[in-house]
């Protein structure tokens, strides 16, 4: 799809700030005082004393006055992409068809920018993991989801990649080492599909591949996720990439 042309006049900054604001919430960052709002965010403490305010007062946070923390209403907003957007529930179809197949839990993910957000996740599942939940964000570099987008980046994208993201060791088996990654990246690109053994969670093993349109644009990933204990990320290979495969081509048409 074609994006507008959008010019600097047209958009509104308020808008802007406020739902950058609320981005500031997450796992790392549950509660913020004004003070870390306004660090956090480049405003001033007034603006983003105001701007808090204005999320308490229409419902999507609350304060004890001195600390703020988004309310369940703000899960309309994920939800409302859910409900409206038609990419989830073209894919579903496939990917329930996978979980089938192979008995597996199956995702789709997608890039929003340094991040994989799932968007869409079978109803079987036989795991909880912290990795599968709808709208979850996960790093790129330790997840087969991000990988397979990195793989296709250009080594100047990779690079600015790398020095912008901490590369945390997040279990054991987590890679950190930035040669040992673009080794990695090299692998994936040139096999084209992706295997994270506990890397991002532990216990828990991945087997990724790229889902492009039929100009061979990378539009998502499609993933089976198990635990560790039941196969290696070799038997995940061997089992399940030709679902997988399988699935790819029938998704190529709906992702143009």
């Amino acid at each position: 799809m074609k994006k507008p042309v959008i010019h600097q006049r047209d958009l509104i900054a308020g808008l802007q700030k406020g739902l950058a604001l609320m981005q500031l919430f997450s796992i790392d960052n549950p509660r913020l005082s004004v003070p870390e709002a306004a660090a956090m965010s480049g405003l001033t403490a007034s603006a983003a004393r105001r701007f808090l305010l204005t999320l308490v007062y229409e419902g999507f946070a609350e304060t004890d006055g001195r600390q703020y923390w988004l309310t369940a209403k703000a899960l309309r907003i994920g939800q409302a992409y859910v409900d409206s957007a038609q990419l989830p529930r073209m894919l579903r179809p496939i990917v329930e068809q996978v979980a089938r197949t192979t008995q597996e839990h199956v995702s789709v993910g997608l890039r929003d920018g340094d991040d994989i957000v799932h968007v869409v996740r079978s109803r079987y599942s036989h795991i909880a993991s912290l990795s599968i939940r709808p709208g979850s964000r996960m790093p790129m570099y330790c997840t087969a989801s991000g990988r397979i987008w990195l793989a296709s980046f250009t080594e100047e994208e990779l690079e600015a990649y790398f020095a912008r993201v901490a590369l945390r060791q997040l279990t054991p088996f987590t890679r950190t080492g930035t040669d040992e990654l673009k080794a990695e990246l090299q692998k994936v690109a040139a096999q084209g599909f992706a295997v994270v053994d506990q890397e991002y969670e532990a216990g828990m093993c991945v087997l990724g591949v790229p889902l492009t349109n039929r100009k061979g644009e990378l539009k998502a990933s499609l993933t089976i996720t198990t635990h560790a204990s039941r196969m290696s990320g070799d038997e995940m290979r061997q089992r399940y990439l030709t679902p997988l495969y399988e699935a790819q081509a029938l998704l190529k048409p709906v992702l143009d």
